[in-house]
């Protein structure tokens, strides 16, 4: 399919998705639908330049979703966080001037997506030093905003790793809302060590090692001797079809194991897809959990920015030196 009949589909999709009344299956539609785009993205468009299309999708999914999150049966979940794994912290934190903001959601195997979690979030850093980020969150008719907050102690540079200090759940209404469920026990701590290793054949991998208590810490199954204790590890792809980078993580939460695969395209479109509780396949535990969700990052843009302004500024610095030799020779 030739983009600009890719676009003109996509433009008449959403119209009709739009005119879907109820938020839930508005919601699945796009879900499925940006997935699809990703795909026509990365098969049709410039690598380079953002197609309208898609941004207008990443909305419509993202108010979508807020509506969705509006309902009293959904509660949301810090999921996918820009510096993080799937659900673990890790000692990197957002640069300056970067923002991600994104929605989600988690759903079991039999058929209680509404029973289950949505969340639509924004993270953003400042200074290279400090992260904070923001969760959108209904529960039982009433709203919560819960905040997160890192900053970054040590950078990574030869042997030093990354080191960050964070609390999480920060919120004054999530303690009678929302802190009884295990993963929004209010104002959780944490400390996080990150370091990128050049490991034979597997080449660059990052790991992930920390402890935290509250959210952290749990007293059922392998939660009861891991005491606080997270950790995982993280490996990019950049294979050439993907257009765009390729991460896959997998880590323990102090209670379960995760898994996730986050693709980021060119144009800084996101696609999240994970599955929570493995752990729950041998033991006697709640099942496991998937996990999607779709995102927007300004990171590309930036680059780009700052690619063209740092030419810009050898074009200038050739063109001087051009002019001052022909100065030169012209006073010879």
């Amino acid at each position: 399919m030739a983009p600009l009949q890719a676009s003109r589909l996509e433009r008449s999709e959403l119209k009709k998705v739009f005119q879907t009344s109820r938020p839930r299956e508005r919601f699945h539609r796009l879900t499925h639908d940006a997935i699809r785009v990703v795909y026509c993205e990365l098969r049709d468009s410039s690598p380079h330049a953002a197609r309208p299309a898609t941004v207008l999708l990443f909305l419509a999914t993202f108010w979508s979703t807020c509506s969705l999150i509006l309902q009293p049966s959904c509660w949301a979940a810090p999921y996918f966080r820009e510096s993080g794994l799937t659900d673990i912290p890790t000692g990197k934190v957002v640069e300056h001037g970067i923002f991600n903001i994104g929605t989600y959601l988690a759903f079991r195997g039999e058929d209680a997506i509404q029973s289950d979690e949505a969340a639509a979030r924004f993270d953003f850093g400042l200074f290279d030093r400090i992260e904070i980020g923001l969760t959108s969150t209904r529960l039982n008719q009433e709203s919560h905003l819960s905040g997160n907050l890192k900053l970054l102690l040590f950078r990574e540079s030869g042997a030093v790793p990354n080191v960050a200090v964070g609390v999480e759940n920060v919120g004054n209404t999530i303690e009678h809302g929302l802190n009884d469920v295990t993963r929004y026990k209010s104002q959780s701590t944490f400390l996080a060590v990150s370091k990128v290793f050049n490991l034979p054949r597997v080449h660059l991998i990052s790991g992930h090692i920390g402890i935290g208590n509250r959210r952290f810490v749990d007293n059922v199954g392998m939660g009861k001797w891991l005491n606080g204790v997270f950790f995982g590890i993280g490996k990019d792809f950049h294979p050439a079809f993907a257009r765009g980078d390729l991460n896959f993580s997998i880590e323990v939460d102090g209670r379960g194991v995760n898994t996730g695969l986050r693709h980021t395209a060119t144009t800084g479109l996101q696609v999240y897809l994970g599955v929570e509780a493995l752990n729950a396949l041998t033991s006697d535990e709640e099942g496991i959990r998937f996990l999607a969700g779709v995102a927007w990052t300004n990171r590309s843009i930036m680059k780009q920015t700052e690619d063209s302004k740092r030419l810009s500024e050898q074009a200038v610095k050739i063109a001087n030196q051009a002019k001052r030799k022909a100065e030169e020779q012209s006073t010879d």
